[in-house]
């Protein structure tokens, strides 16, 4: 693969991260902590966002290892299908799967989060009024019931700033793998 091709694979999830950053600031600058339509539809955004990266870069997956799946038939799924098929495993995928499946991960958090908000209703959460969390909202995963123990908008930039790291991560195991 070259570097414009590299290049143009890395753009989707890249891009889907400047958009989670942009909510995010967005949020920071002019959402309050009552739970207003602002904050829930800029929250949810981020989310959307924020798993779109992940998402985005199983089309990474798919050309880097050669999958040849077509773009519509993308998913961790299928992608593990063609491994099978091969008789091998992807590493990147099989990290991606750990992680969102760890329910007390923040990616297990920000999916069940993501998909509650998408086809559900709003994401649940704790308003704190007075002791040391005073004027925090707390998310809460609508699956567990588990409250994310910070402050949301610092919770999502935590959620981002991982998804970075761990794309960074893939994204250099998965070329290097593949470099022979």
């Amino acid at each position: 693969m070259n570097a414009q091709t590299l290049k143009n694979l890395r753009a989707r999830a890249d891009a889907k991260l400047v958009y989670a950053q942009i909510h995010l600031d967005l949020l920071r600058e002019r959402g309050g902590n009552g739970g207003a339509d602002f904050d829930r539809a800029v929250e949810e955004s981020i989310l959307f966002h924020l798993l779109g990266a992940k998402e985005a870069f199983l089309v990474e997956l798919n050309a880097y290892y050669n999958c040849g799946l077509p773009a519509e038939a993308i998913s961790p799924g299928n992608l593990r299908k063609v491994f099978s098929d091969r008789g091998a495993q992807c590493s990147e995928l099989a990290e991606l799967y750990k992680l969102e499946s760890n329910p007390e991960s923040w990616l297990a958090h920000a999916k069940q989060m993501r998909d509650h908000s998408a086809h559900v209703g709003g994401i649940p959460r704790a308003f704190h009024m007075g002791g040391e969390d005073h004027g925090k909202v707390f998310l809460r995963n609508p699956d567990t019931g588990a409250h994310v123990e910070t402050h949301a908008p610092e919770a999502l930039a935590s959620w981002l700033e991982c998804m970075r790291s761990v794309l960074e991560k893939l994204r250099a195991s998965a070329i290097a793998a593949n470099a022979a």
